[in-house]
């Protein structure tokens, strides 16, 4: 049933062969069933009574010679998500493991929901990259990715770690009108010295502009020293908001943070994968990234429906969510009600209750 109602999903939504979605519906429910990208396992569930040997072929073919169009698949899942009224809060940044001696690094900018990123445009960054770390020219290159999925306007901010400060790519997002907050390196020259030499306080806030590379850019830090923190100060520059409100608008990156976390050993263990090359890992991110949008989106209905307990409090709406859908998996002979509640949901054009904190 649940693979029916998937496949129903995203056949209005991709354009691709009905085999391949067929296979591509499989693979998701195989997520959420066994909570590994591993394919060997996945294999074990094929509905048609085919040899695990043959399904899993299947699946080898389906990443080597399958295409399944991101765009249309950012579009999609944006469409399940109602933009907030001042616009869409955004969380870039890159999650990497490791295989063998190769290094996966896989850039993502993810919108925050209820202090949890949801990716939309991500790239597979190439092996010969310094460190694993993008350069402003893969950065361009995602952004204007995601300008063909929402207009600048209509994002309210974009949140960055310090790896993403550089001077070609800050004046690059200023001239294209996007919002952005982004941590700095205590040694960066903002305002004719270092951002270390400011006075030390627990908060600094002020509404004027400092120069830094030439722009004129609202600068705020504070105190976060504490047992294991090798910096004991947070230091920010935006070309939107000052003060306050920067240093809040910040807390939403780690958003992104949080998915990374769910989407490996917290959820589908991503990190389990032999995959290395580019194409393949972009469309195991794909899948992995669907299972957790209806994981999460479940799990947000749940918990704005639902009498929640103590337990249920404690546990995160994805982990809700997630652990819910597995159940109505794993047991066939639970009222039909409750597949049916389930199954309306998710052909809902939109998932209202997606925001509810």
């Amino acid at each position: 049933m649940l693979n029916t109602h998937i496949l129903n999903q995203l056949n209005s939504a991709l354009d691709i062969n009905l085999a391949r979605l067929k296979c591509l519906t499989l693979l998701i429910s195989g997520l959420l069933r066994h909570r590994t990208v591993n394919l060997t396992i996945l294999a074990t569930q094929n509905l048609t009574g085919a040899k695990n040997e043959s399904c899993y072929r299947r699946f080898q073919d389906f990443f080597l010679n399958g295409m399944i169009p991101l765009p249309a698949l950012g579009k999609f899942i944006l469409s399940k998500i109602p933009m907030p009224r001042e616009g869409w809060t955004l969380s870039m940044d890159r999650t990497n493991w490791k295989y063998g001696k190769r290094h996966i690094n896989i850039l993502t900018i993810g919108v925050v929901v209820n202090n949890v990123a949801i990716p939309v445009v991500w790239r597979v960054l190439p092996q010969k990259t310094k460190r694993g770390n993008s350069n402003t020219k893969h950065r361009i290159t995602i952004l204007n990715k995601l300008l063909k999925l929402m207009a600048a306007k209509e994002i309210y901010v974009l949140t960055m770690d310090r790896e993403f400060g550089g001077e070609k790519w800050l004046k690059w997002l200023d001239d294209k009108g996007v919002g952005y907050i982004v941590r700095i390196k205590s040694n960066i020259i903002i305002g004719q010295k270092s951002a270390r030499k400011y006075q030390v306080s627990r908060k600094v806030k002020t509404a004027k502009r400092k120069e830094l590379w030439g722009m004129k850019v609202f600068f705020a830090f504070k105190l976060i020293q504490s047992k294991g923190r090798r910096d004991s100060h947070l230091y920010i520059v935006s070309n939107r908001f000052s003060g306050k409100e920067a240093l809040k608008l910040y807390r939403k990156r780690w958003g992104i943070e949080q998915l990374f976390s769910h989407l490996k050993k917290r959820g589908f263990d991503l990190e389990a994968t032999h995959m290395t090359q580019a194409a393949k890992l972009e469309k195991l991110f794909a899948l992995v990234t669907l299972a957790f949008l209806f994981s999460f989106g479940w799990g947000c209905h749940l918990r704005s429906t639902r009498k929640v307990s103590k337990a249920l409090k404690r546990k995160s709406l994805f982990r809700q969510g997630f652990e819910d859908i597995l159940r109505l998996l794993s047991n066939p002979h639970l009222p039909i009600a409750e597949f049916r509640n389930f199954a309306r949901w998710l052909n809902q054009p939109v998932y209202t209750s997606i925001f509810i904190v």
